[in-house]
């Protein structure tokens, strides 16, 4: 079984995983409305929306939720986009980690209350919502009624149901052997940290990863090892480096 990391609210690692990376953040300074700046890259609140803290799991990038009849919904600004298209990327990348198990959520059952661990289908199912705000999922369905009963008229409103509420997250940890290092697995987690942008300063690199390594995996790293994924990671390398072999000293004779 996976070990799990603390508990964090899901808005707080949707944050991290979403709005404050590189890849959205670098366009900050080009969106001059500061409202929208702040909406946006702050708070992670989608641009133009009636209810922006709620994002459709099927369309992330439609203008869609929850706005009253008549509700024209505004562009998002040119500006604005390639910010937008990123953060439409790193959520599509947000909940293929909690459909894969790579993220575990668990979330209360408001007809309980009571709380348990989501299985990994809820995160498949169609016409999903998740106010990312609250940490809630939710099921939206269109119901059919008729204006009158002399009427032929059928008109369909919009219906949201709270699947799962106050929705918290931990990162699943595969089981390691004690004393040993998955250097495979450390560069993979890195790897996914650089391109979110979250790898800290170059020259603080070694420091921080020396004590998470310990952490991970119950052992000292060693320094030379470190130091060669370091400088492969911020090299932009795609692959792992691997040790060097050892020269065979030659043969007299």
């Amino acid at each position: 079984m996976a070990a799990k990391e603390p508990s964090r609210p899901l808005y707080e690692v949707f944050l991290e995983r979403v709005i404050r990376i590189e890849a959205v953040q670098c366009h900050r300074e080009a969106v001059t409305d500061e409202t929208a700046q702040f909406l946006f890259f702050t708070a992670g609140y989608r641009p133009g929306e009636f209810n922006g803290f709620q994002w459709s799991l099927d369309a992330p990038r439609e203008d869609f939720l929850g706005g009253p009849i008549g509700f024209v919904m505004t562009p998002v600004s040119v500006p604005m986009k390639p910010a937008w298209d990123a953060a439409v990327a790193a959520f599509k990348e947000f909940i293929k980690a909690l459909a894969n198990g790579e993220l575990i959520a668990n979330g209360a059952y408001p007809a309980t209350g009571v709380r348990r661990d989501l299985d990994r289908a809820e995160w498949t199912r169609t016409e999903l919502i998740l106010d990312v705000r609250n940490g809630d999922l939710i099921e939206r369905y269109i119901e059919h009624v008729r204006r009158s009963s002399n009427s032929d008229l059928i008109e369909g409103r919009s219906i949201q149901h709270v699947r799962w509420s106050s929705i918290t997250l931990q990162a699943a940890i595969q089981e390691q052997k004690p004393g040993r290092i998955d250097w495979d697995d450390w560069w993979e987690r890195e790897i996914a940290r650089r391109q979110q942008g979250l790898l800290p300063n170059k020259k603080d690199y070694l420091r921080e990863a020396g004590p998470l390594i310990e952490k991970r995996y119950g052992v000292t790293a060693p320094p030379t090892e470190l130091r060669r994924m370091k400088a492969a990671l911020y090299r932009g390398d795609p692959e792992r480096p691997k040790r060097p072999k050892r020269k065979q000293p030659k043969l007299k004779g």
